[in-house]
């Protein structure tokens, strides 16, 4: 019996080790002053910066309200969740299988600059057991 008992519980370990695993890594930045080129040209560094980043159902430019300085409030798709990067930007999120879009916490409201062709805000597609990448560049204060 106390071997059986083992085997269930190896058996058990295993199969949460092998279950896949998908979501969302990535790293946020900031973005600040001139970044137009020129013989005279000193971009300032890009550098990881801690945000709160939410993870909302696949939300297009018809699904919000945006502010006349671009930020965005009243969103009315579904909100997932709310994760909070780490001090140099980074961060990952478990999620499921699916389409979403990833907006950044900053005071006047949501930021996302990336579109589709369908218009839909900063999307990211999550498939099964892969993490798909995202660098998200918070540039409002910067000048291109």
């Amino acid at each position: 019996m106390r071997g059986f008992a083992i085997l269930l519980l190896v058996l058990n370990f295993s199969c949460v080790a092998t279950q896949p695993q998908q979501g969302i890594k990535g790293q946020v930045f900031w973005i600040s002053g001139n970044q137009l080129p020129g013989p005279d040209a000193v971009k300032s560094a890009h550098y990881g910066v801690q945000r709160e980043v939410h993870i909302y159902e696949l939300t297009t430019l018809q699904d919000v309200t945006m502010s006349s300085d671009g930020f965005f409030t009243d969103i009315k798709t579904r909100h997932i969740t709310t994760i909070t990067t780490k001090a140099d930007g980074s961060f990952m999120i478990k999620l499921p299988s699916g389409d979403y879009s990833v907006f950044v916490k900053e005071a006047a409201g949501l930021y996302a600059n990336l579109f589709n062709k369908n218009n839909a805000i900063n999307p990211v597609a999550v498939k099964d057991g892969q993490y798909t990448w995202l660098p998200i560049s918070i540039d409002y204060e910067a000048a291109y």
